[in-house]
């Protein structure tokens, strides 16, 4: 994977990662994007630095599990996804996600 396209899906913006988003006592921001599910950490980290031009301190990943859904009789199950944690270096910012 070389396009920061195929590795960064989508921001995953939710109640849970916007009330997280700043820490009240360092002022570090992390953010939380949906992220192919074989991206390595340090990919993950060059696509954000390159598409966002900020400094990456850590990433932390995790795949979640896809539900399993019924219709019916029919049951079905959801494909499984991967979640990348991503913190900045204190004073950095993505400007996209400002007022969210």
């Amino acid at each position: 994977m070389s396009e920061i396209h195929e590795i960064l899906v989508a921001p995953h913006v939710t109640e849970g990662t916007t009330k997280n988003m700043v820490n009240p006592r360092t002022g570090v921001r992390k953010y939380v994007f949906k992220v192919a599910k074989d991206a390595t950490k340090t990919e993950i980290k060059a696509a954000i630095e390159k598409r966002f031009n900020v400094t990456v301190d850590s990433v932390n990943t995790l795949i979640n599990r896809g539900k399993i859904k019924r219709v019916r009789m029919v049951a079905g199950k959801k494909s499984n996804w991967k979640k990348a944690y991503i913190t900045l270096k204190a004073g950095q910012s993505i400007a996209e996600f400002e007022g969210v």
